[in-house]
């Protein structure tokens, strides 16, 4: 019978062969962590090349102008109560019907 991957034995056995340094697991494992580290900066560098080459082009009057919103304005949004879904609408039928009858 095969082992789901969040078994014990599957667990330790991994971590046996990811955490010795003289095995092919932590060999590609320390690459593959290497190429995504590098790959993640190259995206960072690009995305504040952007930004700035984007700030400069733009000139003040196309920014919005959000300095006369107040907490006073904004209004809060109501999270309490029963969700509009299928289900929740269900369930809402389901209590009403419950307490409908009085019991003495």
């Amino acid at each position: 019978m095969a082992h789901s991957l969040r078994s014990k034995s599957k667990l330790k056995s991994k971590k046996t062969k990811t955490s010795n340094p003289n095995s092919d697991y932590f060999k590609t494992n320390q690459a593959r962590t290497e190429r995504l580290a590098q790959k993640l900066k190259e995206n960072t560098t690009k995305q504040q090349d952007s930004t700035t080459t984007a700030t400069t082009t733009t000139t003040n009057t196309d920014t919005m102008d959000t300095s006369n919103d107040t907490p006073e304005d904004l209004t809060k949004v109501k999270t309490h109560g029963w969700r509009k879904s299928r289900a929740s609408d269900y369930k809402k039928k389901k209590n009403s019907k419950k307490n409908k009858s009085l019991k003495f």
